[in-house]
């Protein structure tokens, strides 16, 4: 008989994702590198997820699985994108955001993985969406061409972030975008 988990997937995911979110080198991730972070080794992890590639598609599901499908909370809508702009888009270094990007490119080879990515940011859009129809936008905005241009200038900051170009903070971004449409 198998011996029962002592820590649920949502909880070990949330531990990986945690620690590599906080790592500054830029190099290729192992299984090996995960092990302090998920508190087991790097066999128990295969045995748990099969494979990187497996533990990676675990990570990509459980972020589809945390992105908003509607308001979260009784703060203004502008406070709530504010709030969530500054939590899934502020990389802390260079380092940091070279190293969030080559994951991204890693996810864009693989179809299950690129699926993956499709989806959560299909809820992305609709979230930020959701938010900017509560925003007194002006009336040549549309809520949903914004939501993509507010995604589109988060990323591209993200490489700025990563040359060390000029990074501006992600809710700066956000609140210079909603000054030209409020």
């Amino acid at each position: 008989m198998a011996r029962p988990r002592s820590v649920s997937d949502d909880d070990l995911l949330a531990r990986i994702d945690a620690g590599l979110s906080g790592r500054t080198d830029p190099a290729p991730w192992s299984l090996q590198d995960v092990v302090p972070f998920a508190g087991m080794s790097a066999a128990g992890l295969v045995k748990r997820f099969g494979s990187k590639q497996g533990l990676l598609l675990a990570l990509a599901r459980r972020w589809v699985a945390l992105v908003p499908t509607g308001r979260t909370s009784d703060d203004a809508p502008a406070d709530e994108l504010r709030r969530y702009v500054r939590e899934n888009f502020d990389a802390p270094t260079s380092a940091a955001a070279v190293f969030a990007l080559g994951e991204l490119m890693g996810d864009l080879w693989s179809p299950a993985s690129a699926d993956l990515l499709r989806q959560g940011w299909r809820k992305q859009v609709a979230y930020v969406e959701t938010l900017l129809r509560h925003v007194p936008l002006a009336a040549h905005v549309d809520a949903h061409v914004a939501a993509l241009t507010v995604l589109d200038a988060l990323h591209g900051a993200l490489y700025r972030r990563a040359v060390d170009l000029e990074p501006t903070p992600p809710d700066r971004i956000l609140d210079t975008l909603l000054e030209a449409w409020t």
